[in-house]
């Protein structure tokens, strides 16, 4: 079985990106998985401060790592290079997961013991959090995985955590949206194989985990995301909807996050167990469905 690990870099300075590689690097395997990285560099060119890491890394260690360039500024440009790369070196399976977090020594193992029957396997990515994290954000579901049972066949599922069948991908001429820049190009792929009858299982036990950055832990940054997650969603709902169906659905969502927000917030005020930033985030996302149905779904980079 031959599996591809693909990481997605800007080039920039990371302290998580070699830690990242490390952890994909020191995988145990049974011996039928034959294991490689990708790298793949969304730069106008290769960074030597990536090259470094690689050239370091690659002496030190018997897995091989390629590095890849794409020019092509955007997240789904860099994915469906990962996607190319793996469909024309004929590699079996293709996983992904983000450079600022690293991978449990069982992680990719787990993930391919599940792949029979399924065309994707997705796990859950766990927070860590600076120390003296308010509970303010350390208790917002915005940070959190979403919570799902080992084995249950799910709709979607995001590639900070996954492993997909390449021939599959191949076969149904799959890809992710270009037009999907500024985020949710996972969820609207795996929709869209869902839809035409593809499969995917959960795997509670293949871990990542992913440390939150101090920048991150802000009212404005969690208030922006959430209104991009909703803002996003008509593209995504148009996946495999019909227009109408799709405003409907948007809207139903729109209003539904913003009522649900506005009854939680004085619960969630007082509450020792909530946190009042998940109402205002689902204020947030309520009204960003808004302006997703109002802009056709173009949407800036909000987060």
């Amino acid at each position: 079985m031959k599996v591809l690990v693909a990481v997605l870099t800007t080039g920039s300075r990371s302290s998580t990106f070699e830690q990242c590689l490390l952890s994909i690097i020191e995988q145990k395997l049974d011996s039928n998985i034959e294991l490689s990285i990708l790298v793949v560099e969304n730069n106008v060119e290769h960074s030597q401060l990536v090259g470094g890491s690689l050239s370091k890394l690659s002496n030190e260690s018997d897995v091989k790592i390629i590095h890849a360039l794409e020019t092509k500024k955007g997240i789904p440009y860099a994915r469906n290079n990962a996607l190319t790369f793996a469909t024309k070196k004929n590699y079996d399976y293709l996983a992904f997961i983000d450079d600022d977090a690293f991978a449990q020594q069982n992680w990719l193992q787990s993930l391919c013991s599940k792949v029979n029957g399924f065309d994707v396997v997705a796990g859950p990515q766990k927070a860590i959090f600076p120390a003296n994290t308010a509970k303010y954000f350390y208790l917002a579901s915005l940070y959190h995985e979403r919570k799902v049972n080992e084995g249950v066949v799910v709709k979607w599922a995001a590639t900070n955590n996954i492993l997909i069948d390449v021939n599959t991908m191949k076969k149904s001429n799959l890809k992710f949206n270009e037009s999907l820049i500024h985020g949710g190009e996972d969820k609207e792929l795996f929709l869209r194989l869902t839809a035409s009858g593809g499969k995917i299982i959960w795997v509670q036990s293949a871990i990542v985990q992913e440390h939150i950055v101090y920048e991150r832990l802000t009212t404005k940054w969690a208030l922006r995301r959430c209104f991009r997650m909703g803002a996003t969603g008509f593209k995504i709902e148009s996946c495999n909807k019909s227009f109408f169906k799709v405003l409907s659905t948007c809207a139903f969502k729109g209003v539904a996050y913003i009522v649900k927000g506005l009854l939680s917030f004085l619960p969630f005020l007082i509450s020792p167990k909530r946190t009042h930033l998940d109402s205002l985030c689902d204020l947030s996302h309520g009204i960003g469905f808004f302006y997703g149905i109002f802009s056709g779904g173009k949407v800036r980079s909000y987060a």
